[in-house]
């Protein structure tokens, strides 16, 4: 009845495994999806990206001269009027009708340099507009990369746990046997099927957790959430700068800062695009084309000699209502804010830097004495089972070693990927995140 009751216990077991022992036959012929190329998926196809570039090419497109006024406009105009006016002493008498065709250009010569300074601005946006795209670019890249080691820390839970099951498995086969041959008593029997059943259920939750896990890293990369195979789970550490050059690096290529120093710039410009309102303007207008005056309602363009036309406008404005004077005294405040959150943007750069950089190193430590750790944990669980076949440790020191092995080889798992995110962390405040690749 033991044996029967044993056997039911690893069958079901392996009818749970089936399926997922199949599908990974299924992409043996696929090799592990690696950071790099999860992340290049995801430069490809995830959509947030490809928005942030359509974003920045928006910007780009902008900051063109024709945009900020800097060219002549040029236009086809066509016109028939008709006039009756009783009063008249024109030589096309009381009627007539005028018509007209020809191209006009006009071009501002001067208008306080406002034209410049818009052109200036447009520029400047579309520098944001990039800063801004890489800074999602890279905000998207640190997704995807957690969401790769948040799959590889499950796919390394799930094959811990699958050990466990084993271990218990074979702990439980041992038991029966002792019962059967009257070395062991019930209860030890009842502990260690307990103890099966408790690691079986820890497997079907790290089993979920794995598929979860799979199905956010398939969304970042804008594939089918059913897509499965397993990810790399190595990792390498990359040497990082000291904290001061870190600091540095971060002060003159970190993405969010960069956005900061550029919002002065463009209020600056600001500035002195308000300021033009005070200046005077001058204009220029063309005309090239054809031009015919007839009596009575006669539109038309027979029997005319193509004119030139050109006129020079200049105007000053005298009072506006202030509004010139308004918009200058709010650009002058808004660069001062602007002035005012970049400095806050610098001693925010420096914390998380800082916080940073020292979150890295204190995980590196962690990281060491957990290694270390798990040499102890597999020598104490290595002789502690020797013991337990012999007979000369019981059950619950067997469970207990057992247990200090699982801890420990999931544990270190989750602190290596936890430290690698904290070094793609330090890269991205750095500015090196997509310039040197992740690795």
């Amino acid at each position: 009845m033991n044996r029967l009751l044993h056997l039911i216990f690893l069958s079901g077991l392996l009818l749970m495994l089936l399926p997922f022992s199949a599908a990974a036959a299924k992409d043996g012929v696929v090799a592990p999806l690696s950071l790099e190329e999860a992340i290049l998926l995801a430069l490809e196809k995830n959509p947030d990206i490809r928005v942030a570039r359509n974003e920045e090419r928006i910007a780009r497109n902008n900051a063109h001269a024709g945009n900020a006024g800097l060219l002549p406009k040029i236009d086809l105009v066509s016109k028939a009027a008709y006039s009756d006016n009783p009063g008249s002493t024109t030589p096309a008498g009381k009627e007539f009708t005028t018509s007209t065709a020809q191209l006009q250009a006009s071009y501002t010569l001067f208008n306080g340099f406002g034209n410049i300074y818009t052109f200036r601005k447009l520029k400047s946006v579309g520098e944001i507009g990039t800063l801004q795209a890489r800074n999602a670019i890279e905000q998207i890249v640190i997704d995807v990369s957690k969401a790769f080691y948040d799959l590889a820390n499950a796919q390394e839970q799930l094959r811990v746990a699958g050990d466990a099951v084993e271990i218990s498995a074979e702990r439980l086969r041992r038991a029966r046997l002792r019962s059967e041959y009257g070395q062991a008593n019930t209860q030890e029997v009842l502990s260690s099927m307990v103890d099966a059943n408790n690691d079986s259920v820890s497997w079907l939750q790290a089993r979920l957790q794995k598929e979860n896990a799979r199905r956010a890293l398939n969304l970042l990369l804008g594939r089918p959430s059913a897509k499965v195979g397993p990810v790399v789970t190595d990792v390498t550490f990359r040497p990082v700068m000291g904290l001061d050059s870190l600091r540095a690096a971060a002060l003159n290529a970190g993405a969010e800062y960069l956005i900061a120093r550029k919002a002065v710039e463009l209020s600056r410009l600001e500035l002195q695009q308000a300021r033009s309102g005070f200046f005077p303007r001058i204009d220029f207008q063309g005309g090239y084309g054809l031009s015919r005056t007839a009596s009575g309602f006669d539109a038309g363009l027979n029997d005319t000699e193509p004119g030139l036309s050109a006129s020079l406008t200049l105007s000053y404005n005298l009072f506006d209502g202030f509004q010139t004077a308004i918009k200058t005294g709010n650009a002058r405040l808004a660069l001062l804010n602007r002035s005012i959150l970049l400095q806050k943007a610098s001693d925010i750069v420096e914390k998380k830097t800082a916080d940073t950089y020292q979150a890295y190193m204190n995980s590196r430590e962690i990281l060491r004495f957990k290694e270390s750790n798990i040499e102890s944990a597999e020598l104490n669980f290595r002789r502690t089972r020797e013991l337990y076949v012999l007979g000369q440790a019981t059950g619950t020191t067997f469970r207990e070693a057992q247990l200090n092995l699982v801890d420990a080889r999931k544990s270190i798992a989750s602190a290596r990927y936890e430290s690698k995110m904290l070094e793609l962390q330090l890269m991205r405040l750095a500015g090196t995140l997509l310039v040197n690749g992740v690795r």
